[in-house]
């Protein structure tokens, strides 16, 4: 068979990234929030006043039938926050929905994750002839601006697809105004706060924070001052409980019969004004089924695991790729992993694995080695691929029905049964692509 790849050091492992931009993520949290309760308004709406939309021909694939007898739906959205010229997006994350279970799982991109362009948009930009950066790679927040307006939204979406591998449904844009109109066109929120908090920013132009302890009343101003302050004796472990902690309030407000019923064209207004999404009208009412179903209590939220680190001058995320694949399985698969026909998860954990490195990386086996193994997957045997290179992860298997599994650690290979390809005691080859 190929040749052995002898193990390399282990390194140390990195501690995780933690994002700095918290208050931008409860904001995007919220944004989220409102745009599942605004598809719910505008059902509602359109169901009073017997409305009808003219945008049916551009909704999603998802029929009204699908979504009238409420057939169980995994939906993934991107979020981008822009920068005050609305030419980088410097915050991105995706959230999952699972109707089944009705979690919420939010992923987060740090905006300096460095990346290769995608293919298709090294080929747009030269078709254009547009900059392309040295051996186009870049920080993931500046893709928006390299990609031009008319193509920016598409082009940012599609590099975040490449990154973690998955498919995104929709994409919702923002600035930050919005944040204090949603808290007061909801009534603001009752709120405990949890110390005094005093911070005077009027100089930088920001606002001045002067809050007291206690149970009280927040309009958006005063809800801007809660979710900005950092004077916590824990620091930021406790600043993100308190921003949880309003943003599920806000929440529960906005998701409220009451709020929804005496603010429907409020929230409709407030969506579209402060809102750049391809979720079309259409799509609001059809999703507007399955808001009863959003479970704002059981939201994880996470960064893909990385390093900040200096490449050639330029500070950049260096995300690990191993344990994000891992990351984006929990986050994006584990609701909708493949069954058996009596309805069991199919499991190949107890069959033996052989990994074959056949991209550039030197140590990449041996990294999905230790990725899978901490999964609880039974890898035995790591080698150097020396046949044909290609960009798609191959995956053969000796039995039809194994190795299903895996597709959520490598969604894009191409899975083969053919034992010819495995050797003794192997009951599942992997080789690992240059894209991969």
């Amino acid at each position: 068979m190929q040749q052995k790849q002898p193990k390399p050091k282990k390194q140390k492992k990195q501690k995780p990234f933690r994002p700095i931009a918290h208050f931008i993520k409860i904001v995007f949290c919220m944004v989220f929030a409102f745009v599942v309760c605004a598809s719910g308004a505008l059902f509602a709406y359109s169901r009073i006043v017997g409305f009808e939309s003219t945008e049916v021909k551009q909704g999603s694939q998802m029929n009204f039938i699908d979504a009238l007898v409420k057939k169980d739906i995994s939906l993934n959205v991107a979020f981008f926050g822009v920068d005050g010229n609305e030419t980088r997006t410097d915050v991105m994350f995706v959230v999952h929905f699972d109707s089944k279970s009705g979690n919420l799982n939010l992923l987060s991109v740090p905006r300096d994750t460095r990346v290769t362009m995608t293919d298709e948009l090294v080929s747009y930009l030269n078709t254009n002839d547009m900059y392309i950066p040295y051996n186009a790679t870049c920080k993931i927040n500046e893709v928006h601006a390299y990609a031009g307006t008319e193509k920016a939204d598409y082009f940012s979406v599609k590099q975040l697809e490449d990154l973690l591998g998955i498919e995104i449904d929709h994409y919702v844009k923002v600035n930050f105004e919005g944040f204090r109109d949603l808290v007061d066109l909801v009534g603001g929120v009752d709120f405990y706060v949890p110390q005094d908090m005093y911070k005077d920013m009027r100089d930088t132009g920001d606002p001045l924070i002067n809050l007291k302890e206690g149970m009280q009343h927040l309009d958006g101003d005063k809800a801007e001052q809660l979710v900005r302050f950092r004077g916590y004796p824990q620091g930021d472990v406790q600043r993100v409980q308190v921003q949880q902690d309003f943003m599920r309030a806000l929440a529960e407000k906005i998701l409220s019969t009451e709020t929804l019923l005496g603010n429907l064209p409020g929230l409709i207004k407030t969506g579209y004004e402060y809102v750049e999404t391809d979720i079309t009208l259409t799509d609001a009412l059809k999703y507007a089924q399955y808001v009863e179903d959003v479970n704002v209590n059981n939201m994880q939220t996470a960064t893909i695991p990385g390093v900040g680190q200096y490449v050639d001058g330029v500070s950049y995320y260096l995300h690990d790729e191993a344990e994000t694949r891992v990351l984006v399985r929990e986050f994006f698969y584990s609701d909708n992993l493949p069954t058996n026909e009596d309805g069991t998860p199919v499991d190949s954990k107890s069959n033996p694995i052989e990994i074959a490195n056949g991209g550039y990386i030197n140590g990449y086996a041996q990294a999905n080695q230790e990725m899978l193994e901490a999964e609880g997957y039974l890898v035995p045997e790591i080698s150097t691929f020396n046949g044909e290179k290609t960009p798609q992860t191959r995956i053969y298997v000796r039995e039809d029905g194994m190795g299903l599994d895996l597709l959520s650690y490598y969604p894009t290979a191409d899975l083969t049964t053919d034992p010819s390809m495995l050797q003794e005691g192997i009951d599942i080859y992997i080789i690992l692509g240059t894209d991969d």
